[in-house]
């Protein structure tokens, strides 16, 4: 096993391009459920996505929601706003993660960018950029040989999973299972979690506590999750 030192700035750096990545790739499954409802006559799911998001709604109509969530950089919820972030750290990170692996984040980003050009509406026409995606996490385990490279990412990813899936009310055990990978990344980096944060997490992430539906419940673990990495 490969394991080099990494500077507290690249280790920030690899745990926030594993965010970004799982966001957009989160959100864009989410929007999609919302395209569909949308579909069926029913446009509360951009409204629901915005509450779900606690980001003020600031657009008008269902076209505007649709374009905003997906092309308006000044929307820090939107899918540009993460991609852009994502790639600005694999950029940076170039060295580190392989050119190859960095190519998946940026056609994504010309995907998108394309996308925004002509105005493209439709959500699941962005199905290639979830593809991408899924090749950028399938490159980062074939040609990242450093396990603490890979670590520092898949912390990252594995943050972002859990915020959206509890944001989102997935049923306990997809949570409890991506919280048990979790605490494995963290036998390999200890001094990158905050332990009380730690503890507090595992006592609230149990099936007899797993309250999905107390909104204080919700962002009283938000609030230990988000405060867990120390990177």
């Amino acid at each position: 096993m490969m394991c080099f030192a990494i500077s507290p700035n690249k280790a920030n750096r690899l745990f926030w391009l594993g965010r970004y990545t799982e966001r957009v790739y989160t959100s864009l499954h989410q929007l999609r459920k919302c395209y569909d409802q949308m579909i069926d006559g029913n446009a509360e799911g951009y409204i629901n996505y915005y509450n779900i998001m606690n980001i003020n709604n600031q657009y008008s109509d269902v076209p505007s929601f649709t374009s905003g969530l997906m092309y308006d950089k000044g929307n820090p919820a939107s899918l540009i706003s993460s991609l852009e972030a994502a790639n600005d750290n694999a950029i940076l990170l170039r060295e580190e993660i392989m050119s190859e692996t960095l190519s998946y984040i940026q056609m994504s980003r010309v995907k998108l960018d394309q996308a925004a050009v002509s105005s493209q509406s439709n959500i699941t026409e962005l199905q290639s950029i979830t593809d991408y995606l899924l090749a950028f996490w399938g490159s980062v385990d074939e040609r990242i040989f450093d396990e603490r490279i890979k670590n520092f990412l898949e912390t990252g990813r594995l943050v972002e999973y859990i915020d959206m899936h509890i944001r989102f009310d997935y049923n306990y055990h997809r949570i409890s299972e991506a919280f048990e990978k979790l605490c494995r990344c963290y036998k390999v980096e200890e001094g990158m979690f905050d332990n009380s944060k730690l503890i507090k997490l595992e006592s609230m992430l149990n099936a007899d506590s797993y309250l999905p539906g107390d909104t204080t419940y919700k962002y009283t673990l938000l609030k230990y999750l988000n405060e867990l990495i120390t990177v």
